[in-house]
């Protein structure tokens, strides 16, 4: 009797093994490995990626007249002596995808960079934050097959420099993902910008491309693209629906 219990409790045990083996199969292929294709060599932990986000600098912070406070239920405390801060939108951001990068493996070689001590930096993988700063314009003119720009007014097509209509953007933030390459790595690097056009708009890119990075390796696998994405200001980030006749791909 003792005989066949153990090899009941074998069988069971041995189909567990099998079942989790199955479901770790499932997951590399539906969601780790085209995740993978567009993110490329950015996911690669032997390589260094930065992460850029947009600093701002608080001038004259100092004990006799602090500039930064915070808020905490009835009572507000400053904070001299703080001189740079980043927007809420970035930071949330770098949390977001440090999470997805380390449940794809990559743990090392990460490095975020300030805009204000990184804007001539273009030697590694990156992630470049925004859409406007002037580490953002470069990005639009050092990469290579930016399908689109922006600039305080107008989203254009970069190959045409058409301007690309912004519907009621009273009531929709717009954003970008791109996915370009970096000629200063060999042509081998890799970029990659999320942002648009204020808080909602960055919020909108980043949040499309946290939750559909599985989907875009499934349609672009691991070729340059572009993509327009907007999110309801009434509704936010979560709106965030992609403008699928403005998708641009790069074959080469």
């Amino acid at each position: 009797m003792a005989t066949i219990v153990s090899i009941i409790q074998l069988l069971l045990d041995t189909l567990k093994l099998i079942l989790s083996g199955w479901k770790s199969i499932k997951h590399w292929y539906s969601y780790s490995r085209p995740a993978k294709k567009v993110l490329g060599d950015i996911a690669d932990n032997k390589l260094l990626t930065r992460i850029f986000v947009k600093d701002f600098i608080v001038k004259d912070n100092v004990f006799a007249s602090p500039k930064l406070f915070s808020t905490e239920g009835p009572t507000t405390q400053a904070h001299p002596n703080i001189e740079k801060v980043w927007a809420e939108a970035e930071g949330r951001g770098v949390a977001r995808l440090l999470n997805i990068l380390g449940e794809l493996g990559k743990r090392d070689k990460l490095e975020i960079t300030e805009m204000s001590r990184g804007y001539d930096s273009w030697d590694s993988n990156m992630i470049v934050l925004g859409a406007q700063a002037m580490k953002c314009m470069d990005f639009y003119e050092v990469m290579e097959n930016v399908a689109y720009s922006m600039d305080e007014d107008h989203i254009y097509d970069k190959e045409s420099g058409q301007i690309i209509s912004r519907d009621e953007p009273e009531k929709y933030g717009y954003g970008l993902i791109l996915k370009a390459k970096n000629p200063k790595m060999d042509g081998k690097g890799i970029g990659i910008l999320l942002g648009g056009y204020g808080v909602l708009g960055t919020e909108a890119a980043i949040h499309y491309f946290i939750h559909n990075l599985a989907n875009l390796g499934k349609e672009f696998g691991n070729k340059s693209f572009g993509i327009i994405v907007r999110a309801k200001v009434s509704a936010g980030q979560q709106s965030a629906t992609r403008l699928i006749k403005y998708d641009k791909i790069f074959e080469s």
